[in-house]
């Protein structure tokens, strides 16, 4: 019963206070041109998130590129893979009126146990994957929104 009360009562804080979070909002800036090399699911993801953000009159062009690798970190007795270990490498850089203004790289990772079943395996790679991808756009915007 009181963490019923507890939640109504940090539900009704949050809501008083006009909480809204930095990324759920248009922006004063738009991309006007978005490109991309490397991982093409990982460019997908950023793009969607990229687009569809800003309707201002501050218009940015944006040049990225990205690179995915999976390294084993801890094997068994057998060889047998026990830990893996996920990189996503992105380069980036903002141009405006054809000058680059700002450029910043990132490198997200995560480490996980591996799992018996392939399929299930390759399914959390991809949410993995997809997750850091998502990080990755949303650190891009609040980079972009600094300047």
């Amino acid at each position: 019963m009181t963490k019923i009360l507890t939640s109504f009562f940090i539900l009704l804080i949050i809501n008083g206070c006009s909480y809204e979070p930095i990324l759920s909002k248009s922006y004063d800036f738009q991309f006007e041109k978005i490109s991309a090399n490397g991982e093409k699911k990982i460019n997908e993801i950023i793009n969607n998130n990229l687009k569809g953000k800003g309707e201002g009159p501050r218009k940015f062009d944006i040049y990225y590129t990205t690179r995915k690798d999976r390294q084993i970190i801890s094997s068994d007795n057998k060889g047998d893979a026990k830990i893996y270990k996920i990189n996503i490498y992105v380069e980036y850089e903002i141009f405006q009126n054809g000058k680059k203004i700002f450029g910043n790289q990132f490198v997200k990772y995560v480490t996980y146990n591996n799992i018996n079943d392939k399929f299930e395996l390759s399914k959390y790679e991809e949410n993995i994957v997809e997750n850091l991808s998502e990080t990755i756009s949303s650190e891009i915007l609040l980079s972009v929104l600094s300047l």
